[in-house]
C-alpha cells in the first residue's frame, strides 16, 4: 500500500512498531481508521475504543477486526 501525505504518524504501545492512522486527524470513539503498520507491512482498519489526549501524545485504543486490541500513540494534536 502506498503511504498516504494525511497520515498521523505514532506507535504501537505493546510491540513499539511504528505505525501511521489514516486519515489525519484525531478520530471519534466509533468511528474506523486505516492502521498502517510499518514494521509488519500490513494495513487494517480498525474501530476506535477510546481516545485520551494528554500533554504530547494522544493515545488511541482500537481494535482489529481479528478482535486484537492494540494501543497507539501518536503526536499530539
Amino acid at each position: 500500500m502506498a503511504t498516504s501525505a494525511l497520515a498521523w504518524d505514532g506507535f504501537d504501545a505493546d510491540s513499539a512498531d511504528l505505525v501511521e492512522v489514516i486519515p489525519d486527524r484525531v478520530p471519534s470513539k466509533g468511528e474506523t481508521v486505516d492502521v498502517h503498520n510499518y514494521d509488519k507491512d500490513t494495513t487494517e482498519t480498525c474501530l476506535v475504543e477510546s481516545v485520551t489526549r494528554n500533554a504530547r501524545t494522544v493515545e488511541l485504543v482500537v481494535r482489529a477486526p481479528a478482535g486484537a486490541v492494540h494501543t497507539l500513540v501518536m503526536e499530539g494534536r
